[in-house]
């Protein structure tokens, strides 16, 4: 019989300092999912997240058409879920979200379900972005219903990503990645991570590729230790991509 409670938990990892893994951007502090994950690892490491789809959508889809990402964790048979909605780098919600945006903002909203479990609480408790506001009000630029009033078309600009994407970000990444490797108890599982995660291993690859080469063999070795699937459950998730 498992002990654990969800008090005993908060108070493992609220008293974790975070404070030397955390970043500023616009005036916000962030605490990066991998370095969230990693300390995660440090004290619970079987615990598991879940991202939940929606009509075979990695979001759900609101009446003015700007959308959230909902995101779950287990503790040691103790879970907690959290919703967040997919912004832009402003933080100002977005309508037909594309997939970065998708991928940032679950990423973001595992930090934020983490931080339920008391990881990282001390960052968001001295945001006020949870306060309403006027410009908050504001329906988005090509919100689905049309806007009362046109608002002023601006220039496209470059995201601002929460990452720092230095070595000290691909040393924790690697480390990172492996444990949750590991995790992944079959072949389908395994693929399946690879590919949620493509786009921070192309960046790897493009920035540091001795490290996509040491994460490619923990790939592999972990692939060639786990037993062939049946063709026909293969194709059957194939077809699901």
């Amino acid at each position: 019989m498992n002990d654990l409670t969800f008090k005993e938990i908060w108070e493992t990892l609220y008293n974790v300092d975070v404070s030397k893994h955390t970043e500023e951007k616009m005036n916000l502090t962030y605490l990066s999912w991998a370095r969230a994950w990693m300390l995660l690892m440090e004290h619970y490491p079987q615990a598991e997240y879940t991202f939940v789809d929606y009509d075979a959508l990695p979001y759900r889809t609101l009446p003015d058409g700007t959308a959230e990402v909902i995101t779950k964790v287990q503790i040691e048979g103790h879970t907690r879920s959290m919703a967040l909605p997919i912004m832009d780098y402003k933080n100002n919600a977005v309508v037909n979200p594309n997939a970065r945006q998708v991928n940032d903002n679950r990423m973001r909203c595992l930090v934020k379900n983490l931080a339920m479990f008391g990881l990282g609480m001390s960052v968001f408790a001295v945001w006020e972005d949870h306060l309403p506001s006027e410009e908050k009000d504001e329906q988005p630029e090509d919100k689905k219903t049309p806007p009362k009033k046109k608002a002023k078309k601006e220039e496209p600009k470059a995201e601002v990503t929460e990452e720092t994407f230095d070595e000290a970000w691909a040393n924790i990444f690697l480390e990172a990645t492996e444990k949750l490797i590991v995790m992944q108890d079959t072949r389908e599982l395994l693929t399946g991570f690879y590919k949620a995660n493509k786009e921070a291993i192309g960046r790897l690859k493009s920035n540091f590729p001795e490290h996509k080469e040491k994460l490619d063999k923990i790939f592999k070795d972990h692939a060639d230790s786990l037993p062939q699937e049946e063709e026909g459950k293969t194709n059957s998730q194939d077809n699901k991509e």
